[in-house]
């Protein structure tokens, strides 16, 4: 434990040595020239992403438990205050929960977690948190349900939902061990997104922040009268239209629901008798979840911690004096102190009338590391860096060792640009820098994203204007823009819909002064190619490569060839001078979802989740390097330094790979 400060300089430095080199040899393939003729060389550089990383917390008496993110297997640990060590690790399905709920007689511990093939359940469990260990029990399976929310009433049952066709709201009953779907409050909203149990009641949020169509619904709140099964809407028409109904709390009679407006994230405070009687107060925050109760103050999660006076409507961020929160997973009150758990791995106890804090670092109280799945990867003669959650691990290449940058949520991309690394953080994040000559363990806020431009998909460098370029997706609006940042004056533009009002930028590549962006929308059913000028703001031309489109998720250009490659492998060669498509392929045996491309040295290479490989630059014909296998939670990726060598995910673990030039 440390008053006051964070001092996490030993804990970053992790060892990652190599494990030494070995020759690879690709599959084999019918379109493939045999890759031990390439000349490749392998070297394993250990885990891409070491970290324990959270998405979850809730208190216990004078404990936490906590739930661990993109970590495989899950991982539920208990933390004791009182020692300030962790008491229990309980290994759990899937990769990451959200969802902890506890009963009435803080016994059991219960979690939703999503089932993957890779990963599978039962995804309903429960630990007993009055054995030793905390050992978990099994309740049921929940397949093709994203849980997002989940709710213990007085009572003893626990009520969950989340992200699924016709959101269902389901109750278990402890008593029976019957697991049951009770009703479906919006069919056409994509996602059950919080909930709070009462003896009588079921308060219901729902929203659109992910999965929408053009069709969906989105904002909801709803009560349910659990004896009747009664469902009636009590939205407040402030927040109709918005995105989502974001979290609700609930105290002496009164609840606090969170959501947006035009201006900005909103409380909605209201009778719970009467509904329809509310005061609306309104924060300059993009959102705000966690809404606890402390006197007369709110604290909220709104990307900070803040504060609302209840009497005079005020609100406020309380900062640390050193360093910052991160992401807000857990928030509660415990005596007259505020309870913070950090995405960082971090617990802070903040005295808000002083701003005070004592903080605990997880990893150093025993919560165990691990690999976590690679956002992203870049890479320059000195260092490489491997984008996962709430983490950016630097690979010092002259030392074996690994380090972190703490990077708030994920970096869906990274650009290395003469030492800085350019850091494309969703949710809403920003652009963030880092340069291991100037900077610490924390990175640079260097702008902040378009509004309701929140999932950034690539960065990369424009050297005729020498801007950065990004292109991002709207989770809210869907489509998405191409933003532009200068380092030299800070000055950022943004292009919203640059394709039409469906498609993403899911990739870009910039040559000559000319931007190309790949489209891609939701549903995987449109891939337009456009020919974009980042400064003018226009468009130059447009096609369509594919008669069935799928979308295009990789694009570089080789001398005056530009290569595209579409998700599940269609792949074709444009001739810039023409505008012709020259070449046309499929290559799904080895691009199975998403596949990208870059260009070095005279050559064209392309990454995906299954393999390495590379195109001839006279008959684009395909060579398969290295069998990959990798475990990526991003678009997979394949970066090269400024020696040529090759960096790519391997199962969990960043590997460098050396061709053969001929």
């Amino acid at each position: 434990m440390q008053d006051g400060q964070i001092t996490r300089r030993k804990l970053m430095q992790w060892g990652a040595v190599g494990a030494g080199a070995l020759a690879v040899t690709g599959l084999p393939a019918t379109d493939a020239v045999a890759a031990r003729n390439a000349g490749v060389r392998v070297t394993d550089l250990g885990p891409g992403v070491n970290n324990f990383s959270l998405a979850a917390a809730i208190p216990v008496g004078d404990k936490a438990y906590i739930a661990s993110r993109n970590i495989d297997p899950t991982r539920i640990i208990g933390f004791d205050f009182g020692t300030g060590k962790v008491t229990s690790v309980t290994e759990g399905p899937g990769i990451s929960t959200q969802l902890l709920a506890v009963d009435p007689d803080g016994r059991y511990l219960y979690s939703a977690i999503r089932e993957y093939d890779s990963a599978p359940g039962p995804g309903f469990i429960r630990l007993d948190l009055s054995a030793a260990g905390a050992p978990k029990e099994d309740l049921h399976s929940i397949p093709g349900l994203d849980p997002y929310a989940i709710s213990a009433s007085p009572d003893n049952k626990i009520f969950f939902g989340g992200r699924e066709p016709r959101p269902k709201l389901r109750q278990y009953d402890p008593a029976t061990g019957e697991l049951t779907e009770i009703a479906i409050p919006d069919p056409d909203v994509p996602m059950i997104r919080c909930l709070l149990a009462t003896e009588d009641r079921i308060y219901i949020g729902t929203g659109a922040s992910l999965g929408a169509t053009p069709t969906s619904t989105k904002a909801g709140l709803f009560v349910m009268d659990r004896a009747t099964k009664k469902i009636t809407s009590i939205l407040p028409k402030e927040f109709a239209g918005q995105v989502e109904v974001r979290d609700i709390g609930l105290y002496d009679g009164t609840l606090y629901v969170c959501s947006t407006t035009a201006d900005g994230a909103a409380v909605a405070i209201m009778d719970a008798d009467d509904p329809d009687t509310y005061t609306l107060v309104q924060s300059k925050q993009s959102f705000l979840r966690l809404p606890r109760k402390l006197g007369d103050k709110m604290y909220f999660n709104g990307a900070a911690l803040i504060e609302l006076t209840l009497s005079t409507g005020k609100f406020r961020e309380i900062k640390l004096k050193e360093g910052n929160f991160g992401e807000l997973w857990g928030l509660w009150i415990r005596g007259d102190k505020v309870i913070v758990v950090s995405a960082f791995g971090l617990i802070f106890e903040v005295d808000p009338s002083t701003g005070s804090d004592t903080s605990w670092d997880l990893i150093e109280a025993g919560a165990p590391i691990g690999p976590q799945l690679a956002m992203s990867v870049a890479a320059d003669t000195h260092n490489v860096y491997v984008g996962g959650t709430n983490t950016v691990a630097r690979h010092d290449l002259r030392t074996g060792k690994q380090s972190r940058v703490l990077a708030t949520s994920e970096a869906k991309d990274i650009l290395l640009h003469k030492g800085t690394a350019y850091l494309a953080q969703y949710n809403a994040i920003g652009l963030l820098a880092y340069n291991p000559r100037t900077d610490d363990e924390w990175p640079r806020k260097l702008a902040d994203l378009p509004p309701k431009q929140n999932r950034p998909h690539q960065i990369v460098w424009d050297d005729r204007h020498r801007l950065a370029l990004m292109g991002i997706q709207s989770d809210y609006d869907l489509a998405g823009s191409l933003m532009t940042f200068d380092p030299r004056s800070g000055a950022t533009t943004v292009a919203v819909n640059p394709i039409d009002d469906d498609q993403m930028i899911r990739a870009v590549v910039a040559h000559e002064g000319v931007a190309y962006l790949g489209g891609q929308n939701g549903a995987s059913t449109a891939g337009t190619l456009v020919a974009w000028d980042p400064v003018r703001k226009r468009e130059l031309w447009r096609m369509t490569p594919q008669t069935k489109p799928t979308g295009i998720t990789g694009l570089t250009v080789l001398g005056h060839h530009l290569y595209v490659m579409c998700y599940k492998g269609d792949f074709f060669v444009i001739d810039l001078r023409t505008r012709k498509v020259i070449h046309t392929a499929n290559h799904g045996p080895v691009v199975p979802n998403y596949g990208t491309l870059l260009a070095d040295r005279g050559y064209v290479y392309g990454a995906s989740s299954s393999d390495f490989v590379r195109y001839d630059r006279r008959t684009f014909a395909r060579t398969d390097l290295v069998a990959l296998d990798a475990d990526w939670y991003g678009i997979p990726r394949a970066a090269v330094d400024e020696r040529g060598r090759f960096y790519a995910i391997r199962g969990r673990n960043l590997i460098r790979i050396e061709v053969g030039r001929h």
